[in-house]
């Protein structure tokens, strides 16, 4: 008895959640009512969700165009606000740097790791004094200004 009272409590939960929208930022604002939940006496079997529709190979598929960045959002047909994302752009090289773009990554890669690495020990040994930042010491063993500054070797 007890289990059939939690079975038809767990599918009448079930039955009103059913019917239910989220209301977040992406739902609609004129959503139509939803309707009142249905009593079911017997359980449903669980209908499979259909497969996503994949295109088939060959076929391109139309991208929405690209957000004017002058434009800091506009409203499209749907009321959806699209916000132009973030735009890819080639980084000046600096003056009188002489490393190539793979060079310039593999020092800055260098830095990092020194950091975290003076950070990683500093922090496994609350005991002892650290009385250097961690770019202190990484500018004196790398031989670098800053993350970003040609080594002494490379010069």
């Amino acid at each position: 008895m007890i289990g059939r009272l939690a079975a038809l409590a767990a599918l009448g939960a079930l039955a009103a959640c059913a019917s239910m929208e989220p209301a977040g930022r992406n739902a609609r604002e004129a959503a139509p009512a939803p309707p009142p939940p249905v009593a079911q006496t017997a359980p449903q079997a669980a209908q499979p969700a259909p497969a996503p529709q994949v295109a088939a190979p060959g076929v391109t598929v139309n991208a929405p165009p690209t957000p004017n960045p002058a434009e800091p959002q506009r409203t499209a047909n749907g009321g959806d606000i699209v916000v132009p994302g973030q735009q890819e752009r080639q980084v000046p090289v600096p003056d009188g740097d002489p490393r190539s773009a793979s060079e310039r990554m593999a020092d800055i890669r260098a830095w990092d790791r020194c950091v975290t690495q003076v950070q990683r020990r500093t922090d496994s040994d609350p005991t002892r004094p650290s009385f250097d930042v961690p770019e202190d010491v990484c500018r004196s063993e790398l031989g670098m200004a800053n993350r970003n500054a040609v080594p002494n070797r490379r010069r």
